[in-house]
């Protein structure tokens, strides 16, 4: 496990997509490798965009002896190709050697990518080479930088003779572990949770759901958004009334609380909206798909999302003080009985047996990540 932690400026990227250049990067391209020399400079963020000049690839860099060597997908290869040296803040285009020139720009297939005027923030990402240690469920680099985290242990610690929190976290299918100091606060929390806001990291339990944001060299987290944690009770058959479709869990004033993620409604299909995210109890579990159901119980009013085998997936046992564990997408399971579900358009929610709930991340329709809490009124 690599507990060096980085991020990828995806604010800067996007502000790269609109930036005049005065002169250009003179570069080589050998196989995927994109190499250039630029001496008083040693971090370097870059990008690649498509021919409607949206981000699909970012990436920081770090140069050995004046000479940086970007390992670019294949997929890239070919792309209009932006570079932001972090030290100068200079941003300059990537002119590649006649004598390397990559034989033919790869066919890409428009997606909604995030554009300049979002100007997402970049979640830290324990990897300096995506196109390796990035996990497969995640189509591009990009991607990988909303996924949750999942909060496991909090431990205080002290650095250089500060105090700081040490958070345990599930993030990306892997464990890790960052600091966080305590002036860094959530700025954002549901209806809920609005009790969080304002707090630092020393307020975090385990199962809690967050989403971070770093500085540009990942050696700080400047920004903390708080996405969800488990009730003491059953969020249907308990005394509070959070709404039908969770909103009072899962949002503030209506808005996500989820940094650049945007919410699924109950009986509509994906929105074009590239990163979304879901709530509620599951229903149904089939081979490729999850169903996912509101307090209505409504069997027709549901959001169903795609999974695939690599669906990164964690469990929060409730009754178990919440301990999470990383899971598979095989052991995600649904307390409704499949013949209740098919006959019935609508459930009948009982203190018979325990619920079962998540909160998925989707990308593109696909689910790519999955918290799943279990045994809720067990």
């Amino acid at each position: 496990m690599k507990k060096k932690i980085i991020a990828i400026t995806l604010a800067v990227s996007a502000m790269m997509s609109t930036v005049a250049f005065a002169e250009n990067i003179n570069a080589n391209y050998t196989d995927n490798v994109l190499s250039f020399e630029q001496t008083d400079e040693n971090i370097a963020v870059v990008s690649c965009y498509d021919e409607n000049g949206k981000l699909c690839y970012s990436n920081m860099y770090k140069s050995e002896d004046d000479n940086f060597s970007a390992d670019i997908p294949k997929e890239y290869k070919g792309m209009k190709t932006k570079v932001y040296f972090v030290n100068s803040k200079e941003i300059k285009e990537v002119s590649v050697s006649d004598d390397v020139q990559p034989t033919a720009t790869p066919s890409v297939t428009p997606t909604a990518t995030p554009s300049a005027t979002e100007k997402p923030s970049a979640t830290t990402a324990p990897t300096t080479k995506p196109s390796t240690d990035t996990p497969s469920i995640y189509e591009k680099v990009t991607d990988a930088i909303y996924a949750p985290a999942v909060v496991k242990e909090v431990e205080t610690t002290t650095k250089d003779g500060e105090d700081m929190y040490a958070v345990t976290l599930l993030a990306q299918g892997k464990e890790i572990k960052t600091l966080i100091e305590n002036d860094v606060t959530f700025e954002t929390s549901s209806e809920a949770y609005s009790f969080m806001k304002g707090k630092d990291a020393g307020n975090l339990e385990e199962g809690d759901v967050i989403s971070l944001t770093s500085n540009v060299a990942g050696t700080r987290i400047n920004h903390m958004y708080f996405i969800y944690r488990p009730q003491d009770e059953d969020i249907i058959t308990g005394s509070q009334d959070f709404g039908t479709d969770f909103e009072k869990l899962i949002t503030e004033n209506g808005s996500s609380v989820a940094n650049q993620w945007k919410l699924m409604k109950y009986g509509e299909k994906a929105s074009s909206d590239r990163y979304q995210y879901a709530f509620g109890l599951i229903g149904k579990v089939d081979s490729n798909s999850l169903t996912l159901i509101n307090k209505s119980g409504s069997t027709e009013n549901v959001i169903e999302v795609d999974t695939k085998k690599d669906t990164i997936v964690y469990t929060c046992d409730v009754s178990n003080k919440n301990e999470v564990e990383i899971a598979s997408v095989g052991d995600i399971t649904s307390t409704i009985p499949k013949s209740t579900f098919d006959k019935d358009n609508t459930i009948d929610f009982t203190n018979d047996y325990s619920y079962n709930y998540a909160l998925v991340r989707v990308v593109d329709g696909t689910a790519t990540d999955i918290v799943v809490y279990e045994n809720y009124n067990d």
